[in-house]
């Protein structure tokens, strides 16, 4: 039996070494984290009225961007939040679509990055400008549907749907956490 599981290990060692580390694995790389010095030039595209960030982790860890005023007080212009710690769940046709988003306090998109995919066809659904172009300034109360106010590429509706439905998840989560925080400050 001993022998049995000794084997078991050294396939499982020599696979991961032949073929390479799983995808899961480097998901973390995306993932909120108080590090996140390497994540200041994509939170400036997304949350591009803040000039600094903030780790936050409150339930679901996220980024807050704030303004500095004259007089030093800081002011919250936004959240910067990746739909992986928010949507774990909702994944595109090969795995999972790693966005940076960005929200104002009002609940109004203010950007999205797509960082990493493994989507066969992102490249012409997911991947152009014109995607992400369309979510800036919707409300998070906005339907945020395929068809309905988001254009999408037909030949990748499980990409697309997937998108979509991550961006809106991630975006309503992420509003109602910090209203319930809002309402239990006051």
């Amino acid at each position: 039996m001993k022998t049995r599981t000794l084997a078991a290990a050294a396939i499982v060692t020599l696979t991961i070494g032949m073929i390479g580390i799983p995808e899961s694995v480097y998901a973390q790389r995306d993932r909120a984290t108080a590090d996140f010095a390497r994540y200041v030039k994509y939170l400036r595209g997304v949350l591009p009225d803040a000039e600094t960030f903030q780790f936050v982790d409150t339930g679901t860890p996220h980024y807050r961007g704030y303004r500095i005023g004259p007089n030093g007080e800081e002011t919250l212009v936004g959240f910067g939040f990746f739909n992986v710690d928010f949507a774990p769940r909702v994944r595109g046709y090969k795995g999972e679509i790693w966005m940076l988003i960005g929200m104002n306090p009002g609940g109004t998109l203010t950007d999205i990055d797509i960082l990493f995919h493994n989507e066969p066809f992102g490249y012409f659904s997911i991947d152009p400008a014109a995607f992400v172009a369309q979510f800036r300034g919707k409300s998070v109360l906005a339907p945020l549907t395929v068809g309905d106010d988001i254009d999408a590429v037909s030949r990748a509706t499980i990409t697309n749907n997937a998108a979509v439905r991550a961006i809106r998840d991630s975006a309503r989560r992420m509003a109602r956490e910090f209203l319930t925080e809002r309402a239990t400050e006051q």
